[in-house]
């Protein structure tokens, strides 16, 4: 191949079609809905003026070096729908090079029990879909039963803010995306890598809080815990269970619940203790502070183990006793299952 270069002001420098541009701008420029979070730049919803369609907000989008722009909205009609069983289609900016246009467009999907979106073309110098938002149309009927917003926003080179759980298309090792869950407030910064391809980089912001479980329970208490992420596969958490019974519990070996699975296949260890020093009950027979450790094998709960009194050798053994207004604490770092490696 003859080597060639542009843009310039003669000679083939000056030829720069559809094709040459899209070369040029698309390898470092994201696409994506030009906007911030919580913008209803080209959001979807239900139209309020046509039965069986959808509206798509004014809006502006970069899709693969070209932009579209709509300063009115735009109705859609869904395809009609008499399956006995939902189908979800998938609403997408258009991008045509060999027509020289961009539009909206739905692309139907396959009416099954458990429904998916259909997939997208994205081929540079022909035809590039960006989707918007996959929506759910009712069994039997042409009505919209759900709609998840799966827009990329994109802002002054700001890594991308992506809806809910809706990740960036083709990316490359190294891309990051700014993600909040809508149900949680969760926010996290999210990075693709060759080998695992998107996972959570880091929490952003406060700690998450979520209420620790116990496998077994004598009676009434109370539990807090709060959680980040450190890393692709690394989970902080701090947790705290109160025994509010008004009475010491003895059972057999306690567990926990942990925010999140932690790897199979191998021993892991967090800190924990029991404060017990309100002088309730005796004590419930323990001292009035136990240290210990938790140990997790894989699940979704912990272990505690606690040091018996007296010579070290005489080693320790599981928590199986939780004196009446005492707090077991649960402290560390563990291997989340993130990747869903099981026991491997």
């Amino acid at each position: 191949m003859a080597e060639t270069s542009w843009p310039f002001d003669k000679g083939d420098g000056q030829r720069v079609d559809p094709a040459r541009w899209q070369s040029l701008i698309a390898p470092g420029a994201t696409s994506g809905v030009i906007g911030r979070w919580g913008d209803s730049a080209l959001s979807v919803s239900v139209s309020s003026s046509q039965p069986g369609a959808i509206d798509v907000a004014p809006g502006k989008a970069f899709v693969r070096g070209f932009v579209y722009q709509t300063d009115q909205i735009v109705t859609l009609a869904l395809s009609t729908q008499t399956e006995p069983n939902p189908r979800v289609d998938l609403v997408v900016v258009e991008l045509d090079i060999p027509n020289s246009k961009a539009a909206l467009r739905i692309l139907k999907g396959q009416p099954a029990s458990a429904p998916v979106a259909p997939g997208v073309r994205q081929i540079d110098g022909g035809i590039w879909q960006y989707p918007l938002a996959q929506v759910t149309v009712r069994r039997g009927q042409t009505a919209v039963e759900s709609i998840r917003d799966v827009r990329t926003l994109a802002d002054s080179g700001r890594p991308p803010a992506v809806a809910n759980t809706n990740i960036p298309t083709n990316p490359t090792p190294g891309d990051l995306a700014y993600y909040k869950s809508q149900d949680t407030g969760a926010e996290e910064l999210h990075m693709y890598a060759a080998s695992g391809g998107w996972s959570i980089a880091a929490s952003l912001g406060r700690a998450i809080s979520y209420t620790p479980q116990l496998n077994w329970s004598g009676g009434s208490y109370s539990a807090k815990g709060q959680y980040q992420w450190l890393s692709s596969n690394s989970m902080f958490v701090s947790l705290n269970v109160r025994n509010t019974s008004g009475k010491t519990w003895r059972t057999g070996a306690l567990n926990i619940s942990l925010p999140t699975k932690s790897r199979g296949g191998m021993w892991q260890v967090l800190t924990c203790a029991l404060m017990n020093n309100d002088h309730a009950d005796g004590n419930g027979g323990m001292p009035n502070y136990v240290i210990g450790s938790a140990y997790t094998y894989g699940g979704s709960t912990c272990q505690p183990v606690f040091q018996t009194t007296g010579p070290s050798m005489n080693g320790g053994d599981w928590w199986d006793t939780f004196p009446v207004d005492s707090t077991l604490i649960v402290t560390g770092v563990y291997v989340a299952d993130y990747f869903r490696e099981g026991n491997a």
